[in-house]
């Protein structure tokens, strides 16, 4: 009897084993507008290209001009525009340097940009401000996440469309 004990105690162990190693190897995310942004992110560069991305090309020379008291040399952008709509991301390298309170002021600064640009000013703009480990601020045509320490960075998903999750809330 004991033996059976011992055996069934390591089939539990190696089929409980088997199930958190399973479940931790899917990395993909269920909403894949999480993913697009993922990949978007990543595309952020300290010097845009005129041609392939003006939008980023502009917003950082704009901001270059206006913004004052944060090193706007460290600043990295990515723009991509559909339809009526414009993503633009800006991650900022060290956000330790720059007051909480003056935070908000980059994310505005890029907004100004775009509103005062006669081509942009009429689109809905979605905007990312991310940070080194997370998003920092987040702003949408309908909500925004001004903490500046941790933003919801689903408040940017709506700019790639609706989700594709069964009984998902639209966010």
């Amino acid at each position: 009897m004991q033996r059976i004990n011992s055996f069934a105690a390591s089939i539990a162990a190696l089929m409980f084993i088997g199930i958190a190693f399973c479940s931790c190897g899917n990395t993909t995310p269920d909403d894949m507008r999480q993913a697009y942004l993922l990949q978007d992110q990543a595309k952020v560069t300290d010097t845009p290209n005129e041609k392939t991305d003006p939008i980023s090309y502009f917003v950082q020379e704009c901001v270059n001009i206006t913004l004052s008291g944060i090193k706007t040399d460290k600043l990295k952008y990515f723009s991509k525009e559909k339809n009526d709509t414009i993503l633009i991301i800006v991650k900022v390298g060290d956000m330790k340097g720059i007051e909480k309170s003056s935070r908000k002021e980059l994310l505005y600064a890029v907004e100004d940009c775009l509103k005062a640009a006669d081509s942009l000013n009429k689109k809905k703009i979605y905007i990312d401000v991310e940070g080194r480990f997370n998003t920092l601020l987040v702003k949408s045509p309908v909500k925004s996440d001004l903490n500046g320490k941790y933003a919801d960075s689903d408040l940017i998903l709506p700019f790639y469309g609706k989700s594709v999750i069964p009984n998902k809330a639209a966010k």
